[in-house]
């Protein structure tokens, strides 16, 4: 299993939900990019560019001096790293990538050596690993498209030094796959304006079978199929979510909405939208597009019941290389529907870009098909008064056969950890019984999920388990017996037939009253606890690697999910006190909570006058405001979600 971890700092959330304000004093110096502030204050300060280690000597064939060390670094080969089993596709910095970056897996693995391997050795060597703050400003440096120029916002803050004001930083475009190897679909740019927050839905048309040679389609000579993707953006990006619609309406629907070319010379001019080409080879023919919570109202009445998942990230690029023998496939041509949700921290608009490369899959790869796990059953079921926590747990059954590939998650700023863990955890008794619970402690004072009771995972009877609750009972055993003597149909207790014969013999009578009659084992929580995310913004991903294979019963095959929000419980600051219109940000319509005054009380009163005197320190002091909201589902960061991620596939 290799565990993609992220760095544990309370610091972050504010580094990338805000601007970062003027600074005081420049105790480090004045730098015109992020990438400058970097060369000195870690490539030089840590002696990473000494004579001794990446300067005349030229440690590992790389030389960090300032005239070089960028053209050194970024997109350049790991040379010194051959395992390509373990570390596919690994480069010294790959922008926007800091898991496929040899650069922060050195410094990573030294200065969080239980959540980061480095693979060779932890870096700086001979020196005192990076503070947590200095390899933040690594880490922001990189998933910003390791900008030779640009200034990363929250990176001067980091490192205290000085930088000009932050711009959109653009990434350079992913370049395309070798002929008859693969395929890049590019989608239209949208442009997010300064200092805001949007989310868009927006649809393009594709084409790519004159590309694909006929080894790499499916049986019906429609689809490719592929083993391998890779995803490039511009760094505003907070997620893409990219949909092939397999409906009913065609490329020219008018529910499409207008289409138009967006980027280069024809910027903004009508086109059609089959007429590829048409814009140029800097230019996209988009529709309008919509603002919308996951594309819901957008596009043909049936967009999003009919659709195919292409690809969902969390960050602004990403490698996705599939278990060996794994492959996925996807229409030679139709329409692409690009749901896309980026943040601009800086004083001027921004334009975001996606490239997607596709790399095909021969024949004999071809065996077991890449599924996308995107469960959002319970993505809204969030209600967090102000200054108070909540705790949301769900299971996640699979098929037999599954094989998990990737694990991950997504909630937005005050879902403070998410976990998720193997087996089917219960409240084993009490008003909550049978309910999903988390069978660890939290960091927090939580509402209790199992009042007067315990949450566990029952490790399930071998058979005979009549209604699938993992125990064998009293009741179970009465049904196998009424099935032994033909009173009962088969059906209702499958697994009472031990053997297969078609019936329940006395023998397996006998054993199962053994069963019925030995203790009850648990799981151990801490030796099923899969998954781990501390940070909002940059959520952990954990592959497998062998797939992590689930069989027996659909208990065996259960994950347990949940995420804890705090709204304001830990640091009163934090609490929401507005919610995002279209107009900007307002007061929410009725807030509850005091966030002046008596900061952390509770509002009363039937005007907003009249709660605002009572969070009044003393009676009649006239410093109260009510103005603390409950957080719940949402698209904005100042909302939440509740989503389990992650990728795998099933063998049947």
């Amino acid at each position: 299993m290799k565990s993609i971890r992220v760095p544990l700092l309370v610091i972050l959330a504010a580094a990338l939900s805000s601007a970062a304000p003027a600074q005081d004093s420049c105790d480090n110096g004045s730098f015109d990019s992020t990438f400058d502030l970097i060369q000195k204050a870690i490539f030089e300060n840590k002696g990473c560019a000494s004579d001794a280690c990446h300067g005349a000597s030229e440690a590992g064939g790389l030389r960090l001096t300032a005239d070089v060390a960028y053209d050194n670094l970024v997109s350049q080969p790991a040379t010194t790293v051959d395992d390509e089993d373990k570390y596919p596709g690994l480069m010294r910095v790959v922008p926007s990538q800091k898991d496929q970056s040899l650069l922060y897996l050195n410094l990573a693995a030294a200065t969080l050596p239980d959540q980061w391997q480095a693979p060779l050795r932890p870096m700086p060597l001979g020196f005192e690993p990076l503070s947590l703050e200095e390899l933040e400003a690594v880490r922001l440096w990189i998933e910003a498209a390791a900008s030779r120029n640009g200034v990363v916002p929250g990176t001067a803050d980091l490192l205290d030094a000085c930088l000009p004001p932050a711009e959109p930083i653009e990434v350079e475009p992913l370049e395309p796959p070798a002929p008859g190897e693969g395929v890049q679909i590019k989608s239209p740019r949208w442009i997010l304006e300064a200092n805001s927050e949007n989310e868009v839905c927006f649809a393009s048309y594709y084409d790519v079978t004159d590309q694909v040679p006929e080894r790499y389609r499916g049986p019906d000579g429609t689809t490719f199929r592929y083993k391998n993707q890779q995803i490039r953006q511009d760094p505003l990006s907070h997620h893409l979510i990219v949909d092939r619609y397999n409906g009913a309406a065609g490329p020219d629907d008018p529910s499409w909405g207008t289409f138009r070319c967006r980027g280069g010379d024809k910027d903004g001019e009508l086109c059609e939208s089959t007429e590829l080409g048409f814009c140029g080879p800097e230019g996209m023919c988009g529709s309008d597009w919509k603002r919308a919570i996951a594309c819901t109202g957008f596009g043909p009445p049936d967009q999003g019941t009919v659709n195919q998942s292409i690809v969902i990230i969390q960050e602004a690029s990403a490698q996705l290389v599939f278990p060996e023998g794994t492959y996925r496939e996807a229409p030679l041509k139709g329409m692409m529907i690009w749901n896309s949700h980026a943040f601009n921290l800086t004083d001027k608009d921004g334009k975001i870009e996606a490239w997607m490369n596709f790399d095909f899959a021969e024949p004999e790869e071809q065996q077991f098909l890449m599924q996308r796990l995107f469960n959002i059953s319970g993505i809204f079921s969030m209600n967090v008064p102000p200054f108070e926590t909540q705790q949301i747990c769900r299971h996640h059954v699979f098929a037999p056969g599954t094989n998990i590939y990737e694990l991950s998650s997504h909630t937005h700023q005050r879902g403070k950890r998410f976990d998720i863990f193997e087996g089917r955890y219960v409240c084993q008794d009490g008003p909550n019984q049978g309910a999903a619970c988390n069978p660890l402690a939290g960091p927090l004072e939580l509402p209790e999920l199992c009042p007067d009771s315990t949450c566990a995972s029952v490790i399930p009877a071998e058979f005979g388990d009549c209604d699938g609750d993992g125990v064998v009972r009293i009741s179970d055993l009465i049904t196998s017996i009424g099935i032994a003597l033909g009173q009962r149909p088969k059906a209702a207790c499958p697994t009472g037939d031990r053997d297969g014969s078609g019936t329940i013999s006395i023998a397996e009578l006998v054993a199962l009253v053994n069963v019925a009659l030995a203790p009850v084992e648990m799981r151990d929580p801490d030796t099923d606890l899969l998954y781990t995310n501390l940070v909002y913004n940059d959520p952990t991903v954990v592959l497998y690697d062998p797939p992590k294979a689930l069989a027996g019963t659909d208990a065996d095959r259960t994950l347990t999910y949940c995420s804890l929000y705090d709204n304001g419980y830990s640091d009163p600051s934090e609490v929401k006190t507005f919610v995002a219109t279209d107009s900007g940000p307002r007061p929410c319509a009725n807030p509850t909570g005091c966030i002046e005054g008596r900061v952390g009380s509770k509002c009363s009163g039937g005007s907003q006058s009249a709660r605002d005197a009572s969070c009044d320190s003393t009676a009649g002091a006239g410093d109260g405001v009510c103005g603390g909201c409950t957080v719940g589902g949402g698209v904005t960061t100042e909302d939440e979600m509740y989503i389990l991620m992650g990728a795998f596939y099933v063998e049947r």
